[in-house]
């Protein structure tokens, strides 16, 4: 099998990708090992759900009414597994959101199973996120917002749709079209991939 990796360098919403993905335990046949990204609960900050409020409205009203909100690891969050036993967003074909509504550890992530296949640059990819624009811009907007348990949906969509246009305005000026792509192959048994039987 070829292995692909894929290194998509927006200047705001940067992802890298695999086609490791699609052949990973979420896949219909190894579903039952209940391993795998996918069996995680994606977690929105609230730079992406303020992203998804101006470029995604349907993707955003669907995770403000399915999610629960939670102090995470990048402030406060709304959780998107809430009665699920895999993320809502998968498939067997993979992710079914556009590549930039992802979140950053969605967009960033490749297990350490697939990335030994892949350039050394790829672990870089995630830690470059805690210097990133987007990062910093979630770093704004939890410095306007403290998380409380009594914190509502109504009170956050509030709040989101009240910066959207700031966000907005800074971001207008983050030239996205056709950034550059870095692009690896590997060739490799795919019994060496994973914990495959």
């Amino acid at each position: 099998m070829l292995a692909e990796f894929k290194i998509i360098n927006d200047p705001l919403r940067p992802s890298v990708c695999t086609n490791l993905c699609a052949v990973c335990y979420r896949h219909t046949k190894y579903e039952s090992k209940g391993i795998g990204c996918c069996s995680y609960e994606p977690e929105l900050c609230l730079f992406d759900l303020v992203f998804l409020n101006l470029y995604y409205p349907d993707i955003y009203e669907f995770t403000l009414k399915k999610g629960r909100i939670i102090k995470g690891y990048n402030g406060i969050m709304v959780e998107m597994k809430v009665g699920l036993d895999r993320c809502p967003f998968v498939s067997n074909l993979g992710c079914v959101l556009p590549r930039d509504a992802m979140t950053p550890l969605c967009r960033l992530y490749i297990c350490r199973e697939a990335a030994i296949f892949g350039p050394a640059i790829i672990e870089e990819k995630f830690d470059e996120y805690f210097l990133s624009k987007e990062f910093h811009l979630n770093n704004f907007l939890n410095s306007k917002l403290t998380y409380d348990p009594s914190l509502t949906k109504s009170r956050l969509n509030t709040f989101i749709v009240e910066f959207a246009q700031t966000i907005n305005t800074i971001i207008a000026g983050i030239n996205r079209i056709n950034p550059p792509i870095e692009t690896f192959h590997r060739e490799i048994k795919i019994e060496d991939f994973g914990h495959f039987d």
